[in-house]
């Protein structure tokens, strides 16, 4: 089904950076692992020896450089699920017969963090209705978006990150038109009739939207 798009486009569309290497995922959790490999064949005990030394030497870098992901851009991995193709279709479907408001946000658009202390608000007074926020920053700023969600109250919320370079098809498939304006949110009917808003919480359509279904 078409989504039905509102309101005035804003001049906030970031682009996803991605980290490269092997990725896993463990419980929801998607990881970068780091591989050495040595091509040294050395002869003699003491070229055995530098080699042995070589290697436990390139295993430690290898280490180190994990535990440094970990310890910066790697530790957001652990809160947002991956946002990729054909997610936008899998949360619609994974919620059918309840609404679902799907938000888009990002640290870089200044209206996004003004109004997301009141998102947290509908989603912690929610009934009858699921949200899931989508945070649409790169690698280098996911850390930023957490340091927010945890700021506002948000961290029990159900949170994904954009996990894909093809932004455009991220875009695409939550609305054809919709080219990465922010804020934006997806408002998704229980038999899978999708309103779209580019713009704010305030906005008539949302506002009446979740006046029907936020407690009282």
């Amino acid at each position: 089904m078409t989504p039905i798009r509102v309101g005035a486009a804003l001049s906030f569309a970031p682009r996803a950076l991605r980290v490269t290497g092997t990725p896993e995922t463990t419980n929801g959790a998607s990881f970068i692992t780091l591989n050495s490999r040595s091509g040294l064949q050395p002869t003699g005990s003491n070229k055995n020896r530098n080699s042995s030394e070589g290697l436990r030497r390139m295993r430690l870098t290898s280490l180190a450089l994990a535990f440094a992901l970990l310890a910066g851009g790697g530790a957001f991995a652990m809160d947002f699920k991956p946002y990729g193709r054909g997610a936008f279709g899998q949360l619609t479907k994974a919620h059918a017969g309840r609404p679902l408001v799907v938000h888009f946000w990002s640290v870089t658009c200044p209206p996004c963090l003004v109004e997301l202390p009141q998102w947290a608000k509908i989603a912690a007074e929610k009934k009858g209705f699921d949200v899931v926020f989508v945070n649409t920053d790169g690698d280098d700023d996911r850390a930023r978006a957490q340091a927010r969600i945890e700021k506002v109250g948000l961290s029990s919320a159900d949170h994904y990150g954009f996990a894909d370079d093809f932004v455009e098809k991220l875009y695409f498939e939550a609305d054809s038109a919709w080219r990465g304006e922010l804020p934006f949110t997806a408002l998704v009917a229980p038999d899978g009739g999708v309103v779209t808003v580019t713009g704010a919480v305030d906005d008539p359509l949302i506002v009446e939207w979740l006046e029907k279904r936020v407690a009282k």
